[in-house]
Parts: structure tokens; C-alpha cells; sequence
């Protein structure tokens, strides 16, 4: 009998996700860096200047208003390298990325000991696809600090997509080596990562120790419960792996991919009919999204265990 070859499963990684990834993971991290960098800064008062208003509307998450504000101060003060810092980082969680370039490169420009702008252009820069030169910018902050976990997580996004895993499991371990200043739901990121990490390089056991310490973390995130289904799968451990589907659509139910490897899985396991009515839930899931490459991909699979299976000899 011929048997039918399984596709390589998607897994759930960040690249994929830039967007989510940036509004979600990053923006935290902008405002608790924003914050630290700004505390010698007094707090704005009825005769404040457009510096420190800004500064105020920051903090009440106006950003629009903030904007407005530190405009002002680049147009009105001598030294403006402050007010373009931190209008980049406003632009920033206002979703817009270019403007937030220019007024990082413009900051660093007028003042390279701000370093810590290098940090919120490599975000930008990943955040439109620009993944050399964001691994440029957190290497080079990570030369004035050292120790900073979320450089070394966000060079080893950079780094992973460019194809570059090695140089990625390594951003993700030291990252590892200063966790004490994430929080959870990072710390749980940041594992779910490695898992992705190490899946990319075939060590399937480390993957899912990986992903395990991720959940254990966040049990509550789809991505490492997929991605330990996408280990399991890959190491013939059909049963772990459907569990890991089936979570996954207990969170996610609308979460097209997971249908999809449920298929395979449930096709090696003998469920043919099961498959079919995966592999349908699935297409009908990528309609929906507009996800035409996910359409095509249901489509073909279907073709696949519609063929009839042939004897040889």
C-alpha cells in the first residue's frame, strides 16, 4: 500500500505574528523602559513646559496628546534629543512604526549616550520585517547593557527569522540567564520561543521540555500547547499530540492550523473519517480568514485522502 507522505506542520512562531507579537509582548516593555529612563525628570505642573507635559499625558496614555507635546519641545528647545526619544516611543505604541524610526535615528543622531533608543528602534525595526538591521540595533545596545534579558530575546526573534537558529538558541539562553527581571507571562514567551527554537533544529526532547516549562508559566497560551503537538507529532507520539490539538482548540476554537495538524495526526492514527471532517473544519476556518495559501493547503491535503489508496503488486 501507499502511504501518504504528512506535510511538515506550521508552528506557531513569532515572525509569523509580528504584529500580535509587538502590540502584546513589546509594549510592556516599552513603557517599563520609558519609566525608568525618565525618572530624574521632575513631574509637569500648571507652568510645566511642553517636555514635561508630554512626559504627563505619557503616563495618563494619551499618547496623541503626548505627541503633541514633545513636538512642541522639539520645535522650542536647543537640546530636543529627549523630546525626539520620546516622542519615537509614543509613535511607537501608536502603531506608527516609520515615524517612530526617524525619531529614534534623529535622537541617537543628536545624542548617541541614548542608547537605550537603539533598543526601541530594534523593536520598530522588527516590527515592519527589517530583521538585520533590528539584530544590529539590539547588539549594539546589549554593548552598553549587558544584561538585559529582553535584548537578548527580542536579537534572538531578529536572528531566528533570518534563518540564523544556533545564533537564536544561544539569544534565548542567555535571556534565560537574567529572567529574574521578566515577569511571567515574558519568562513564558521567552520559553515558548526556545521550544520553537529547538523544533527548527530537530531536538524534538529539548523542544518539549522547553515548551513544557512554558506552560507551566502561562497555561492559558495556545501557541505552546501547538507547538509541543507540532514535537510530539514530529517524534511519532500521535496521542501527546492530539491532546495538544485538542487544548489548543479549547482555547483557540476558531484557530485554522490546529484543525490542520489535527488531520495528520488523526490520519497516522487510522481516524480517516475524523481527518476529512478536520481537514473541513479547516478549510471552512481559512474562508473565513481570508487565509487563501490556507485554503489551498486544506484543498490539497483533502485531494490527498480523497485518492483511493493502490496495492503494489
Amino acid at each position: 500500500m501507499i502511504k501518504l507522505r504528512v506535510s511538515p506542520l506550521m508552528c506557531w512562531t513569532k515572525p509569523k505574528k509580528a504584529g500580535k507579537t509587538f502590540t502584546q509582548f513589546c509594549r510592556g516593555w516599552v513603557i517599563l523602559a520609558l519609566a525608568t529612563s525618565l525618572t530624574i525628570l521632575s513631574p509637569a505642573s500648571a507652568d510645566a513646559g511642553p517636555l514635561q507635559m508630554g512626559l504627563e499625558a505619557f503616563q495618563d496614555r494619551d499618547y496623541k496628546s503626548a505627541v503633541q507635546h514633545f513636538s512642541q519641545a522639539i520645535q522650542q528647545e536647543d537640546s530636543p534629543d529627549a523630546a525626539y526619544s520620546n516622542r519615537c516611543i509614543a509613535y511607537l505604541l501608536m502603531e506608527l512604526p516609520q515615524l517612530a524610526i526617524e525619531d529614534c535615528t534623529a535622537a541617537l543622531q543628536l545624542d548617541p549616550s541614548r542608547f537605550h533608543v537603539q533598543f526601541y528602534r530594534g523593536l520598530v525595526r522588527y516590527r515592519l520585517a527589517q530583521y538585520e538591521q533590528a539584530s544590529i540595533d539590539f547588539t549594539r545596545y546589549l554593548q552598553q547593557s549587558p544584561q538585559d534579558a529582553r535584548a537578548y530575546y527580542n536579537r534572538g526573534l531578529a536572528v531566528f527569522a533570518q534563518g540564523q537558529v544556533e545564533q537564536a538558541l544561544g539569544d534565548y539562553q542567555q535571556a534565560m540567564t537574567y529572567a529574574s527581571m521578566l515577569t511571567p507571562l515574558e519568562i513564558s514567551n521567552l520559553y515558548n520561543d526556545l521550544g520553537v527554537a529547538y523544533l527548527a533544529n530537530t531536538q524534538f526532547d529539548a523542544a518539549i521540555a522547553a515548551l513544557d516549562q512554558a506552560i507551566v508559566w502561562d497555561d492559558s497560551d495556545p501557541r505552546a500547547y501547538f507547538n509541543r503537538g507540532c514535537a510530539c507529532q514530529r517524534q511519532g507520539n500521535y496521542a501527546a499530540a492530539l491532546r495538544d490539538f485538542e487544548q489548543v482548540l479549547a482555547l483557540e476554537p476558531n484557530y485554522a492550523e490546529a484543525y490542520l495538524n489535527r488531520s495528520w495526526v488523526k490520519h497516522e492514527m487510522g481516524h480517516h473519517r475524523e481527518a476529512i471532517a478536520d481537514l473541513e473544519a479547516a478549510l471552512d476556518h481559512f474562508q473565513r480568514q481570508g487565509d487563501d495559501q490556507g485554503v489551498q493547503r486544506a484543498k490539497i491535503r483533502l485531494q490527498q485522502l480523497a485518492m483511493p489508496v493502490r496495492a503494489i503488486g
